[in-house]
């Protein structure tokens, strides 16, 4: 409609210049057009309707009567992104800068999104120009595209970063640190001894190993791509100081690669604060005004799970509120894989009170043995929202809740990378984890796989390795093994 839009001004002096026809629609015995204003044109648009009809339907050279679709809905974020999603989605060699889309309508409208070097190259020749084509169509005040250049990984895209960060105002907090340089978490891709790494503080999560030995965890994070941490010291440092959450940090320790995972652990013996140029923590964001695409549901369970719910006194770790997440993924690489599903509950005062839950679209194919093993299918994601759609409502059904997870250190990355990526930082909570847990409510227990742990409470799960139903399973243990601690310390 775009040469019609242009003729049409063009005879009649711009009178409808602020006005936009971006489609129309055929009927059995009408074509119907849509015609785009703002709320201030709309009693125009209304007196003009049968000569707006007349002309369009002449261009046009409809065979049909024309009438007009007035539409003065201002355009928000959500469905400008939507757009352009669905209009990249026609240019398969851009499609891996669908889950970068990002839209904003605050004082104007901009499109941000992420493309390599040689992706930009090609699309500057075709794939831009009809983008901008497309939005001066279909919106009435411009619509502003901001491309970042990023570097191109085996997982992906990331922005360009430094390979080491220059270090002021270096503290320690235990053992000593000397330098003024450590490493970006990214180049960490190989063991090594006594390597110092600087990230953002997040995840401090307390563990007690198979012989009771206590220890903590914890990650650091340098945009999308983050460091697992394991700090086994004592000398009255605890990483679940309250301090430490989306502060800088230098560690320096002995760093494990895990090839599979895309992950680097480091056993850390020193931990110091400090300011690294040009890294900075994820602004935190207060939660959406309301749910767009996965709306939490009231916890209704039919059959009573443990006798550890007897409503007995309410033991001080079990006081307030928690969430209880899981994903399943498309594999284990924190690089490579993307979620397929994303399940949790709610947790008010020691009782489950909402779930949450929800298919993703990986827009990747989900390998036969990850089908077998979680029953989720490609069909059944097709369609479904994207990571990026779902974070918004996950962030506020989480806002102001500890987060639990079963194995918290394989979830927790999936959840850092997505949400940085989009602007929805889980970086600033307290987080639990149940394996670590475990060992102090069933002393001798071997083997801390979720199946395990809840059988050895006496607790059951009939829907194994499905988000949702591990989430559930994995709350009622931590409820359960709260409960037992607490007896014991009677």
């Amino acid at each position: 409609m775009n040469r019609i839009y242009n003729e049409i001004n063009a005879e009649c002096g711009d009178r409808y210049k602020n006005l936009r026809f971006p489609r129309v629609e055929f009927g059995a015995n009408k074509a119907t057009v849509t015609v785009l204003c703002k709320a201030s044109d709309r009693e125009f648009v209304a007196a003009e309707r049968a000569e707006l009809a007349r002309i369009i339907g002449e261009k046009c050279g409809f065979h049909t009567v024309a009438e007009l679709k007035i539409d003065d809905t201002p355009p928000d974020a959500k469905s400008l992104r939507a757009a352009v999603v669905a209009f990249t989605e026609k240019f398969s060699y851009v499609s891996s800068t669908l889950h970068t889309i990002t839209a904003s309508t605050d004082g104007e409208l901009v499109v941000r999104m992420k493309m390599h070097d040689s992706m930009l190259e090609l699309a500057r020749a075709d794939y831009l120009p009809r983008l901008e084509e497309f939005l001066s169509n279909n919106y009435i005040d411009p619509v502003r595209v901001d491309i970042s250049a990023v570097a191109l990984t085996r997982g992906g895209m990331t922005e360009a970063k430094p390979n080491e960060y220059r270090l002021v105002d270096v503290k320690p907090i235990v053992g000593e640190f000397t330098g003024d340089r450590a490493a970006a978490i990214h180049t960490v891709t190989a063991n090594g001894y006594n390597v110092a790494v600087c990230g953002v503080f997040a995840m401090p999560t307390e563990f007690v190993s198979k012989g009771g030995r206590k220890y903590e965890k914890f990650l650091l994070y340098d945009g999308e791509i983050s460091v697992q941490c394991r700090y086994t010291g004592g000398e009255g440092f605890s990483v679940t100081d309250p301090e430490l959450m989306g502060k800088t940090l230098c560690v320096v320790g002995n760093a494990e690669y895990d090839s599979v995972r895309g992950e680097a652990n480091i056993s850390v013996r020193a931990v110091s604060y400090c300011r690294a140029e040009g890294l900075n923590a994820a602004p935190v964001r207060k939660p959406a005004a309301k749910y767009e695409r996965v709306i939490p549901k009231d916890y209704a369970e039919y059959v009573q799970s443990s006798m550890f719910d007897a409503k007995t006194d309410l033991p001080p770790a079990l006081k307030g509120e928690f969430v209880v997440f899981d994903f399943e993924t498309t594999g284990l690489s924190i690089l490579d894989d993307r979620p397929t599903e994303l399940g949790a509950v709610k947790i008010v005062d020691g009782e489950i009170t909402q779930s949450f839950s929800t298919f993703i679209d990986p827009r990747k194919e989900i390998p036969p043995e990850v089908v077998e093993k979680t029953g989720i299918t490609n069909e059944m994601v097709k369609g479904q929202p994207l990571f990026e759609d779902v974070l918004p409502d996950f962030h506020k059904f989480t806002y102001g809740c500890g987060l639990i997870g079963h194995n918290i250190s394989f979830d927790f990355p999936f959840l850092i990378k997505g949400g940085n990526g989009c602007g929805w930082t889980f970086g600033d909570r307290r987080t639990f984890d149940t394996m670590g847990l475990a060992p102090l409510a069933v002393p001798g227990i071997q083997k801390l796989t979720l199946s395990n742990v809840l059988e050895s409470l006496g607790l059951t799960n009939a829907s194994a390795h499905r988000a949702w139903a591990d989430a559930a399973a994995t709350a009622r243990a931590f409820v359960a093994m709260h409960r037992i601690i607490a007896e014991k310390k009677r």
